[in-house]
């Protein structure tokens, strides 16, 4: 017998279909958002609806920014700024976000970080990215609408990364990323080639 799948997109109807069958998986309500009890949320967090943070997460530490004295001692600087997680983003295990020094740090519109992550003091990652487990993205850093990084990657601080690129696994990223929709990967990371349509985050 021969069977044919006349889906668009199987991956997609699959996921869709176990939503519906297990709505028990996230307890989501309404549009509310799902925080699990060991959660440890900071007062100058703000999250929006129908986002889901899993077991273990901390939300709006103090960055790790120090500044040398006369003494030749290291002198922790005060963080004022806030941590804002915009709507359906979803944060995996064990992941540590930190607040903004003076200006936010921001996890954008639908970005899904997994497990085991840490996002520096003034970060701004845009719509829609995926992070993979046990990346590290460096203090001030800027992450593109559409970006995936790849597992164990790690981004530099205060480096950009352009809309669409696509950070493979294990890879350092220590420059600027200006092309959009580009392919990179390595240790110091090294443009691959351009992006394929299929391999875009939509």
């Amino acid at each position: 017998m021969k069977l044919e799948c006349l889906a668009k997109n199987p991956r997609l109807e699959f996921t869709l279909q176990m939503r519906k069958d297990y709505p028990e998986v996230y307890e989501l309500n309404y549009g509310k958002s799902f925080i699990h009890p060991s959660v440890e949320v900071f007062p100058w967090v703000e999250i929006g609806e129908r986002v889901i943070i899993h077991k273990g997460v901390t939300l709006g530490t103090q960055g790790f920014g120090f500044e040398e004295n006369e003494d030749g001692n290291y002198l922790h600087i005060p963080h004022i700024g806030k941590l804002i997680i915009e709507d359906d983003v979803e944060i995996f295990e064990y992941c540590n976000v930190a607040r903004g020094t003076v200006e936010n740090t921001i996890v954008g519109k639908g970005t899904k970080i997994d497990a085991f992550c840490h996002i520096g003091h003034n970060v701004q990652i845009g719509k829609n990215c995926m992070i993979t487990a046990h990346s590290i993205l460096g203090g001030s850093s800027r992450i593109g609408n559409n970006v995936y990084i790849g597992l164990n990657s790690t981004v530099i601080d205060h480096a950009v990364i352009s809309e669409g690129a696509y950070i493979g696994q294990g890879s350092n990223v220590i420059s600027n990323i200006v092309e959009p929709d580009s392919v990179w990967v390595g240790n110091p990371a090294r443009f691959l080639r351009k992006r394929l349509n299929y391999e875009k985050i939509s």
